[in-house]
């Protein structure tokens, strides 16, 4: 990304690892592990990096919240970076460096966990942890936005993702086209990039993630694999649903 390339992700919703490893194929450059807004518990957390470490794509995990053991969980899983939810002002930003990054950056903890080879490379991982791993967090509040330049000039944060569906709420907007909450997102994607931080954005459909991408951002989430499922399976029964009846066949 921080050559210009602009990647296109998926949250992942269903605990399956046959479900990572299938998207994965695909050609997603990423899939986030949805730890936020399901029931998995750090297990199925790590059994889902895990498959997605078998495909080409990158594996994240959204955290259930700005949490120290949250994101070491995630991280020590062998997530190559987490999205981190609610972050509203400077210094839940730098509460969530210190719980992502190792000292002398930050205080998370190093011990033989799976991103460290289970103990065999823990000075490997060590050197190149800070560097490599990505920290985004998510602008979804009001709060956030009043205290917007505080909060991405935080060292140590490298993308800065917008969750509309929150920021919506959080503004009392009901409209998820309207043009108050759009100038607002653009506001932080501008103000973002002029901190030198990456940016993201939540998108529902393709021509969404198009538009968003030609904008600039760095990162955008195609919705979710249990969103397309349910799309396509609604598509699917409507079609059968819609056919006529002379049209059946005779089994």
């Amino acid at each position: 990304m921080r050559a210009g390339e602009k990647l296109t992700g998926m949250f992942v919703h269903l605990r399956d690892p046959a479900v990572c490893e299938s998207l994965g194929r695909l050609g997603f450059d990423t899939l986030c592990v949805e730890g936020e807004h399901t029931a998995m518990g750090p297990e199925t957390i790590e059994r889902l990096v895990s498959a997605v470490e078998h495909t080409p794509a990158a594996a994240l995990v959204r955290v259930a919240g700005n949490d120290p053991s949250a994101i070491a969980c995630a991280l020590d899983a062998g997530a190559q970076g987490v999205v981190v939810p609610r972050v509203s002002s400077a210094a839940e930003a730098m509460a969530a460096v210190q719980a992502a990054r190792l000292p002398p950056v930050g205080l998370r903890g190093l011990g033989p966990s799976r991103a460290a080879a289970h103990g065999t490379d823990i000075p490997g991982y060590q050197r190149r942890a800070n560097d490599e791993l990505l920290l985004a967090i998510m602008v979804e509040t009001r709060q956030a936005l009043e205290e917007l330049d505080e909060l991405v000039a935080v060292d140590g944060v490298d993308l800065v993702f917008v969750g509309p569906g929150d920021l919506a709420s959080s503004l009392g907007i009901e409209d998820p086209r309207s043009p108050e909450l759009r100038d607002a997102i653009v506001d932080v994607l501008a103000r973002a990039r002029e901190a030198g931080r990456l940016t993201g954005m939540f998108a529902a459909t393709p021509e969404d993630a198009v538009r968003w991408h030609a904008s600039g951002v760095n990162l955008v989430f195609l919705g979710s694999d249990m969103m397309w499922l349910t799309r396509a399976a609604a598509i699917a029964l409507g079609d059968v649903r819609q056919a006529p009846a002379n049209g059946a066949t005779q089994g």
